[in-house]
C-alpha cells in the first residue's frame, strides 16, 4: 500500500518521515486541493470541447462572429488559469517551502484581469467598469512588484 501511494504521489510522499505534523496537513491539504482543481479542470476540458464542436460546427452561427471568438477565449482561459493555480499548488508540495506564495497568487490575479478584459462587450460596457478594472490591474501591478522585489531583495540579504 504505501509504495502504491510513493508511487501515484510522489509529490506527497517524498521526505513525508522528515516533516512536522503541520507540514504534513499542509501537503494534505495541497493533494486534496490538487484532485478537487483538476476534477473541475477536466469537467471544463469537457465543456470546453463540447462547446467548440456546437459553436464551430453544428449551430448555424457564423464562425467568424468576434463573439464566438470571445467565448472560446473566455473557456479556453479559465481553464488554463485553474491549471496554473493546480500547478502552484503542486510546485509547493514539491518544494517544501511552504504553502502558496504571494507572488503566484498575484499573478495568477493579474490573469484573470486580463481574461475578463478580453472577454469584455464593448458595445454594452460601463466605462467606470473599464475603470475599475484598470485601477485593480494597476493595483495588482504594484503589488507584484513589491512582493517580487521585497523577495528579491530578502534573496540578496540571505546570500
Amino acid at each position: 500500500m504505501k509504495q502504491r501511494l510513493k508511487r501515484l504521489f510522489p509529490e506527497v510522499c517524498n521526505g513525508w518521515d522528515a516533516l512536522s505534523g503541520y507540514q504534513r496537513f499542509e501537503r494534505l491539504v495541497s493533494l486534496v486541493l490538487t484532485l478537487a482543481i483538476g476534477g473541475a479542470v477536466l469537467v471544463a476540458m469537457y465543456y470546453l470541447v463540447i462547446h467548440v464542436i456546437q459553436l464551430l460546427f453544428i449551430q448555424s452561427r457564423d464562425p467568424f462572429d468576434y463573439r464566438v471568438f470571445q467565448a472560446l477565449f473566455d473557456m479556453i482561459l479559465t481553464v488554463l488559469i485553474a491549471m496554473e493555480f493546480n500547478n502552484s499548488i503542486v510546485r509547493t508540495m514539491t518544494s517544501g517551502k511552504g504553502f502558496i506564495h504571494v507572488e503566484i497568487v498575484v499573478l495568477i490575479a493579474i490573469m484573470a484581469l486580463v481574461r475578463k478584459f478580453m472577454v469584455l462587450d464593448m458595445e454594452v460596457i460601463d466605462p467606470w467598469q473599464i475603470g475599475a478594472l484598470s485601477a485593480a490591474v494597476l493595483a495588482l501591478g504594484g503589488c507584484y512588484w513589491l512582493v517580487r522585489h521585497g523577495n528579491s531583495m530578502k534573496d540578496a540579504a540571505d546570500d
